[in-house]
């Protein structure tokens, strides 16, 4: 083979491996972790969403355990982690969908029902909460504090 036929299969290959991509390709993500607390006690079931300052990023959001810790995932397509940057933390207490049957059981008209909506338990997390934190390249572990 001579050394131009040689230069145009090595520069062929290298296109190939270009246009085909190495790996998923999109912004590197860092994974995120920690702990939500409420008084001190491990909070359940609370979405955890990072707000990025910069518009050109993904949001990130998790949910607790049992156990009050969360793990991120970024974008419509769920990639672990979070992009590095400066974001807006914002909490949300899920209810557990219980019903609160002396408002919802007793209405009047024969329905067994009134017109007030079904109510789940009260929300520990002030509806103003946030904190701003940085999310930096490698392994992020935040945990996120309501008092």
């Amino acid at each position: 083979m001579t050394l131009s036929r040689r230069l145009q299969l090595v520069l062929c290959l290298g296109l190939v491996t270009t246009l085909a991509g190495c790996g998923e390709g999109g912004p590197a993500m860092n994974p995120v972790s920690g702990k939500v607390t409420i008084g001190g006690q491990p909070a359940a079931d609370v979405l955890v969403t990072f707000q990025p300052s910069d518009s050109s990023m993904e949001a990130a959001s998790g949910r607790t355990g049992a156990d009050g810790s969360y793990t991120l995932t970024s974008g419509t397509q769920g990639k672990p982690g979070a992009m590095a940057g400066s974001y807006t933390v914002t909490l949300a207490q899920q209810s557990s969908g219980a019903v609160d049957e002396a408002a919802y059981g007793s209405g009047a008209g024969g329905s067994g029902r009134s017109s007030q909506a079904p109510t789940g338990p009260e929300s520990s997390i002030p509806a103003d909460w946030s904190k701003s934190v940085e999310v930096t390249s490698g392994q992020n572990t935040i945990d996120l504090s309501v008092e």
